[in-house]
């Protein structure tokens, strides 16, 4: 029943959505463990690979980094917006994947935590130790001076992972249920892998 206010108006409560999401408090304690972990790990084989690589490798480095950072959000993104009800059917009809993909959208939260901030914020720190790593290898090769360098590298850097997740965003909301299928599929096929 609707309560009133002190004016006589209807106050009206919305109701939570339906939803078959599980959420865990230990997961943040979880996620913050393993940030700290991940970060000082990568930044660590990152900085000691790229100073061993030549210029032209240490960029397809630092592309690679961008490009893991724009596919994961992708993949975060598409887990909150897809819908579990038509993976129903196709697990009952035994469909390689589906029971994964309903698995996978189960834990739409901890899942997009972990691709969305996780892995995007460490790709992010990875990439800036990458692209400062890169500038002081082109200063000393071609002598250069000042900040520009760095402010032009950065800037790029920052373009390509920004424009990218704003792409992949829209691709990801008008193609949820496809991508977290692709990602059950995998899922099943590295489960029967492991198995052999």
């Amino acid at each position: 029943m609707d309560k009133s206010d002190t004016h006589g108006r209807k106050k009206f409560k919305v109701p939570k959505p339906d939803s078959n999401v599980s959420t865990s408090h230990r997961w943040t304690v979880m996620v913050i463990i393993m940030s700290f972990v991940l970060s000082v790990v990568f930044s660590a084989v990152t900085s000691a690979a790229m100073e061993s690589l030549s210029i032209f490798f240490a960029f397809m480095v630092l592309f690679l980094i961008i490009a893991i950072n724009i596919l994961f959000d992708m993949v975060g993104t598409a887990v909150q917006s897809a819908e579990e009800k038509p993976f129903h059917s196709l697990s009952a009809r035994k469909v390689a994947g589906a029971k994964e993909s309903i698995t996978i959208i189960r834990h739409a939260p901890q899942l997009a935590n972990m691709c969305c901030d996780v892995i995007g914020d460490i790709a992010g720190i990875i990439s800036g130790a990458a692209t400062a790593l890169i500038v002081a290898e082109l200063i000393s090769i071609l002598n250069l001076h000042g900040m520009l360098p760095s402010l032009i590298l950065t800037g790029i850097v920052s373009a390509l992972t920004i424009g990218g997740k704003s792409m992949s965003k829209s691709v990801s909301m008008q193609n949820g249920n496809s991508i977290v299928f692709m990602v059950g599929k995998l899922m099943y096929l590295s489960k029967h892998l492991l198995k052999r």
